[in-house]
């Protein structure tokens, strides 16, 4: 008899306390998953912080937390092989009442792009675990990771391309009445250029030197456009690295740049363009910008961005252009820009197994074929 009654008191007591953490387990939880940073580079490593607090005297013999991160995150502490587009993660800890569980877990930023981390789930169980409890979290963490600085030739080159015609093009048009300075005189100098009361100074011929009316400044147009039938993106990425790299390396010389693409941001769906800005505030923003870019949405035609944008550079600015594609007709857009924007360069990134093509004589001279590793297999 004894017995029977300690065994219905057990179950009494069970299944009192089944009920009251069927309606309590879960109260007065809070749930936090935030990265160390929301700005982070391309290869930087940084850390993901799960804070969990159970702000309740009811103990929890553990607490499961499930959210799916996206591949592009790498974590050192998962070794399994992901089958999907993300890494289901599952980590578990113990709680006690009025305790605080903070988990710091370090991550790879491995690509390009934007990544948040919307909803965040619990599960948890009572003191038995005959029965579990789920709850599911609202989060606001959210990560911007650069495009890839490129450590390659082609920034070198086409730097040295840069310098050269922004040289060649100070030298074309001068303003007559802005004043660079004195200089000796020259047989090919024209009379009218003469300083006399520097001359008479010196005892020789001084001729005033005319400043440029050019200014230094270069507009890079990335073109995102699906480059061949299957609307492979792999070539894309390279394109927005070396828009990226090349924003870089100007503003180390504090050369003016605008960024015009037709890819469109992630968030607001609009063509990603910022006008002229030096400095490196303004490429940490365009970096930021670039890593908007959604490159699972179809592009805005570039000949009607082409067409929109180029009216407000200057006609001695140097113009770069970043293009996997090159169809007939993107070929025939540029051939046509060149007729009356002679300092010109497009840079088509491709791969060693991309055929030549063949290029219209007018753009022959303006054309960069840089090959990348990988393919679109």
């Amino acid at each position: 008899m004894e017995v029977l009654v300690l065994i219905g008191i057990l179950i009494a007591v069970v299944l009192v306390e089944i009920v009251y953490y069927r309606k309590h387990a879960l109260d007065n939880l809070r749930l936090k998953v935030d990265f160390s940073k929301n700005v982070a580079d391309c290869g930087e490593d940084i850390e993901l912080i799960e804070v969990v607090e159970n702000k309740k005297r009811l103990p929890l013999p553990f607490i499961i937390l499930k959210f799916a991160t996206p591949l592009e995150l790498k974590f050192y502490d998962t070794l399994k092989t992901p089958t999907s587009d993300f890494t289901y993660r599952e980590d578990m800890l113990t709680m006690k009442p009025f305790s605080k569980h903070t988990r710091r877990i370090k991550v790879k930023c491995s690509k390009r792009g934007y990544y948040v981390f919307p909803r965040v789930g619990i599960t948890t169980s009572d003191m038995f675990l005959f029965e579990r409890f789920t709850k599911d979290f609202d989060n606001a963490a959210n990560l911007m990771v650069l495009p890839k600085v490129l450590k390659t030739s082609i920034t070198e080159i086409l730097m040295s391309v840069t310098l050269s015609e922004l040289q060649c093009r100070r030298t074309l048009v001068t303003d007559p009445f802005s004043l660079a300075g004195i200089r000796e005189y020259g047989p090919n100098d024209p009379m009218k250029s003469i300083n006399w009361k520097a001359s008479a100074r010196v005892g020789e011929l001084m001729v005033n030197q005319n400043a440029s009316t050019c200014a230094q400044k270069v507009n890079i147009f990335v073109n995102l456009e699906a480059y061949n039938l299957k609307g492979s993106t792999q070539l894309l990425e390279p394109a927005i690295s070396l828009a990226y790299t090349y924003l870089l390396e100007l503003a180390k010389l504090n050369i003016p740049a605008s960024l015009i693409t037709n890819g469109r941001d992630i968030l607001s769906d609009l063509p990603v363009v910022s006008e002229s800005d030096p400095g490196s505030a303004a490429v940490t923003k365009r970096g930021i910008m670039l890593a908007g870019i959604d490159l699972r949405k179809h592009a805005v035609p570039f000949a009607g961005i082409l067409e929109k944008y180029m009216s407000s550079t200057d006609q001695g600015d140097f113009i770069l252009i970043i293009s996997p594609q090159y169809s007939d007709g993107f070929r025939a857009l540029l051939a046509e820009l060149k007729t009356h924007r002679p300092s010109l360069l497009w840079i088509m990134p491709c791969y060693s197994t991309t055929p030549e093509i063949g290029l219209e004589s007018s753009i022959s001279d303006s054309y960069m074929r840089w090959e990348v590793s990988g393919s679109d297999q």
